[in-house]
Order: structure tokens, then sequence, then C-alpha cells
């Protein structure tokens, strides 16, 4: 298991370092450049100050030196968890990560929980009843599910608040720690709205792997042998079928984080996705590149937890 733990950290950190020469020379290669941005929006008319403004705020973010030094120096500083400064927000980079990491993964993290704690359980059932009303009814869930995309979702349920119920979500962010009731009245109904979306194709391929594992010769000899129902279904045959949904989970899990900025706009959640979307409008490459190298992390992390998850359900991998 430590050999395997081993190799599994060993690409952790060029894949961590790949991504963050991706997103750096990226920034750079799109048009404009958040010194002309910040310059321009002051409206002097004067071209001569504006290109002296312009040459000024780049020396002193650097970008008047080769792009290599700019990422060395950058990433020596993001190593010691300094991100730089914002010009556009007129604060350091670490501390909008501080205000706006916590609220999307405790969105990220309660869509999740919610998706799989409903969407597992529904698969098995829809599996193990298979051609019955309850599969039948999982099924027209599931395909509803992936039918709806996840904006339409998240305004269908806001619309229904407000024109059924008279009640429209606190639109004032409250962390959870201030005031955890207030804090669930807002994320409960992105969390729901995500959750329904995730969860429709985590039935459908739990559904499809049980059929799959129900029907080996091991889990009829388990029968056989006296095994109650249940000790067939959840401790044999669901364990065995988990490897391609956990995959799935991970992926999600990991791509939670950065696509949750529509679910973000419409319940009015100042979290990543929206901070993102400013930074890359305003061109302001030392918040977008410590937003993209946070996410590329989490989601790195969270297919190491995959893979060791892995590693507990089928102990053959171990010895792979």
């Amino acid at each position: 298991m430590r050999k395997y733990l081993a190799r599994r950290l060993l690409l952790f950190v060029p894949t961590l370092l790949g991504a963050s020469i991706l997103i750096f020379v990226l920034m750079r290669l799109v048009p404009g450049d958040i010194a002309e941005i910040l310059v321009y929006q002051t409206g002097t008319e004067s071209s001569a100050v504006q290109e002296k403004q312009i040459q000024q705020i780049r020396e002193e973010l650097g970008l008047d030196r080769p792009i290599v030094v700019q990422y060395v120096a950058w990433l020596g500083n993001a190593l010691r968890g300094d991100f730089g400064y914002s010009y556009t927000q007129r604060r350091p980079v670490t501390d909008i990560l501080k205000e706006r990491f916590p609220r999307s993964m405790e969105l990220a993290f309660l869509t999740l929980v919610v998706a799989v704690l409903w969407a597992i359980p529904l698969g098995v059932v829809s599996a193990v009843r298979q051609n019955t009303w309850a599969d039948y009814t999982v099924r027209l869930v599931s395909i509803s599910g992936l039918s709806l995309p996840i904006f339409f979702t998240g305004v269908l349920i806001l619309y229904g608040l407000v024109r059924f119920f008279q009640y429209l979500p606190p639109l004032e962010f409250v962390a959870f720690v201030d005031n955890p009731a207030e804090n669930l009245k807002q994320l409960i109904w992105p969390t729901l709205a995500q959750a329904y979306y995730i969860s429709a194709p985590i039935m459908r391929l739990t559904r499809s792997q049980m059929l799959e594992v129900i029907r080996h010769d091991y889990v009829r000899t388990a029968r056989a042998k006296g095994l109650g129902e249940r000790a067939v279904v959840y401790r044999h045959a669901l364990r065995n079928s988990l490897l391609p949904v956990i995959t799935f989970i991970g992926w999600w899990g990991g791509r939670l984080l950065g696509g949750i900025v529509i679910m973000e706009i419409i319940f009015a959640i100042p979290g990543m996705g929206t901070a993102l979307v400013q930074a890359v409008s305003y061109r302001d490459y030392p918040t977008v590149q410590a937003i993209i190298f946070v996410m590329a992390l989490v989601y790195l992390t969270i297919n190491l937890l995959v893979d060791l998850a892995y590693a507990w359900l089928d102990p053959r991998i171990r010895y792979a």
C-alpha cells in the first residue's frame, strides 16, 4: 500500500506544476492585459500619460520581464503562500481565497453528499427490482435529470419558490459559523439543483453496474449458501460495482469547484466561480492564477483519494 501511495504522489507534483504552467501561459496569450484595462478605465485623455501609466503598472506587476522569470518568481511566492496582489479588488489574493474558497467548498461538498446519498441507493433499488414500478420511477427521474440543463433547474427552483410559495432565498451570504440556519437557507436550493443534475448519471451508472455484478457466479454462490438478500446486495454486489461509480463521483467532485459558477450567479453566492469570472474579464492575472492553482490542487487531491478508495475496495489494486 505504501508503494502504491508513493507512486501516486510522484505523479501529483508534476501534474500540478503542469497545470500552473498552462494557465500562466494561456493568460498571457489572451489579448489585452490588466495594465491597459486599469488605465483606460480612468478616462485619461492624454495618450502619453496613458502609456506612462501602463508601463508603470506593468513594471510593478513584473509583466515587462520574460515569462519564464515571471513564472519562477510567482511559483516561489505561491509555495510560500503569497499569490500576489489583486489590482482590481485592491487587496492580497490570499484574502480573496480565504473569503471565497470556503463558500464554494461548502456548496460543492453539500451537493456531492446529497447526490450520493440518494443516487446510489436508488440505483441499487432500480437494479434489484428490475422492470418493476420502482425501476421505472428511478429511470424516469434519472432521464429527466439528464435532460434538464443545470441552469434551467436552478432557475426553475427559484421561480417555483417565488411563484408558488412567495419565498425568496436570502441574497446576502452568511457564513455557516456565523449563522448555520441562515447559511443553509441560502445553500440548500443550489445544492438540490446541482445534486439533481449530478445524481442522474450516478443512478444510471450504479444501476448498470449492479445489473452486471448480480449476475456473476459468486453472487449466486452467496445466495446458495444462505446469505440474506441484504448481505448479498450490499456487502458483495455493491462493493464490487462501486469502482466506476467512485470514478465518476471523483471526477464530478473535482469539477464542481469550478463549475458551480452558474449556481453562484443564480442564487447570489459570492464564491470561487464568480471570482474567477470577474478576474478573467479584467485580466487579473494573480487572482486567476491563484484560483486555478487551488482548483487544480483540490482536483488532484480528490483523484488521489479516489485511487486510495480503489485500493480499499479492491485489494488486488494495491499490488498492481
